[in-house]
């Protein structure tokens, strides 16, 4: 195998969240060496894979080796394959080669894909995820388009804001189509209220979309769904939106993970067992208070990445650092020609000021573009444009306790030594101070 160069930081993915880190830290004199890996050689905007059912999304950043010329940041195309945590090592493929990359610290964000641990879900169910495999966007995209109307009943399995819009989309792309949302529990309850529910659900209804609540699905099968009651839903197309997860791999490294994959980390988003490494976006969990309640978004992953980055350049020159923290904005949704949007300022709680209509889905447009102009604009300023409020909600106090509460109720004292016993070999995690 080869062994290839170390790196002072070496981010593992290149979405909102990893990307965003290497731009951070980009051409700052005390970060050193920096390493971006990527499977893919473009920057993929996950927000809108539902719009690529219809026809694929053109880019609106170049092509990454490119874009990030003219910097010190490494950009390496290849797939990781193994984390060794312990060793501070990182083994890639590429085509058919791999290679191993050595780092002092690690940003880990490798994001998040469709959970397949239900049963038939990874054979005979489509999912959202970005790459070309038989069972991806893309995999879907050419498959609906090669249903005929004699076998088109699709069934999208969840009942989020990525199922709903995924079933407006699937609806108005391809109307010869007979579209059903199912979810466990209800569908268009993101947690925000009843007025926002209820226009989610009347606009699918309007567009013709089927909705069945309370479905429990416990087997995806070639011929339907399967649910625990026993009912098999009919279903010529399965579209599973019904949860994410994600990669095995810190979870292989001995990282401390969460039942989903997710990486538990400390105040400053470092992982509690291993402190070398900061996962961030989809891939973190933080155990301590963040401000508004952390869950996995594009919004979430370029504040994250932001916080990582300027932590670790803190560190380096000796200074003091905040626990992360931020306050959420809002949240739109786009259902086919229409929308519903709502603030959530500043805890991500109930949706107030709900806006629905096309003029909700202009705003939501306008919010995902404004996440690549983030990103262009980080380019021309390395190091520096991205800002967000909230970062000083949660102290050292609030933060600690927060961490000693979860320690004491970790189960098992394995558990607990595994905790604290596991550090990167040559980067030991610095005490934190109450402030």
């Amino acid at each position: 195998m080869k062994f290839a160069r170390t790196y002072d930081v070496l981010i593992l993915g290149a979405g909102y969240a990893g990307l965003m880190a290497a731009l951070r830290l980009a051409n700052r004199r005390e970060t050193g060496t920096i390493g971006l890996i990527s499977e893919s050689g473009f920057f993929v905007e996950r927000v809108r894979l539902q719009e690529s059912l219809k026809a694929p999304v053109p880019p609106r950043l170049p092509p990454l080796s490119e874009w990030l010329s003219r910097t010190n940041i490494s950009f390496i195309r290849g797939k990781v394959v193994r984390l060794d945590a312990a060793a501070q090592t990182v083994e890639i493929a590429t085509g058919h080669q791999s290679a191993m990359l050595k780092f002092r610290r690690c940003i880990y964000a490798l994001g998040s894909r469709t959970d397949e641990e239900t049963k038939g879900v990874a054979d005979h169910a489509y999912g959202l995820d970005p790459d070309d495999g038989p069972r991806s966007a893309s995999a879907l995209r050419q498959r609906l388009f090669e249903t005929t109307p004699e076998a088109g009943e699709i069934v999208v399995v969840g009942g989020g804001n990525t199922a709903v819009e995924a079933a407006a989309e699937i609806r108005i792309g391809y109307p010869w189509l007979r579209v059903t949302i199912i979810a466990n529990d209800r569908v268009g309850n993101f947690g925000k209220g009843e007025k926002v529910a209820r226009y989610t659900r009347q606009q699918l209804a309007s567009m013709g979309i089927r909705i069945l609540d309370d479905q429990h699905v416990v087997e995806v099968r070639p011929e339907g769904i399967l649910t625990k009651d026993a009912a098999l839903i009919s279903s010529d197309v399965c579209v599973w939106a019904a949860g994410m997860r994600c990669a095995i791999i810190a979870r292989n490294a001995g990282i401390t993970v969460d039942e989903t994959g997710r990486v538990l980390v400390d105040p400053c988003l470092r992982s509690i067992s291993h402190p070398c490494i900061l996962a961030i976006g989809d891939a973190a969990r933080p155990i301590a208070p963040t401000g508004a309640a952390y869950r996995p978004s594009a919004f979430a992953a370029l504040i994250s990445a932001a916080y990582a980055s300027a932590s670790i350049r803190k560190e380096l020159r000796g200074r003091a650092v905040r626990p992360f923290s931020f306050s959420a904005y809002g949240q739109g949704i786009a259902i086919g020609n229409s929308g519903v949007g709502f603030v959530t300022f500043p805890n991500d709680g109930r949706g107030r000021l709900v806006i629905t209509g096309r003029a909700a889905l202009a705003i939501r447009n306008l919010f995902v573009r404004m996440l690549i102009w983030f990103l262009r604009l980080e380019r021309r300023r390395l190091g520096g444009a991205l800002f967000w409020i909230g970062r000083a909600r949660v102290t050292w106090r609030d933060a600690n306790l927060a961490v000693d509460h979860w320690h004491a109720n970790s189960v098992g004292n394995s558990q607990r030594n595994a905790l604290t016993g596991q550090e990167c070999a040559s980067h030991a995690a610095p005490q934190t101070t109450l402030s």
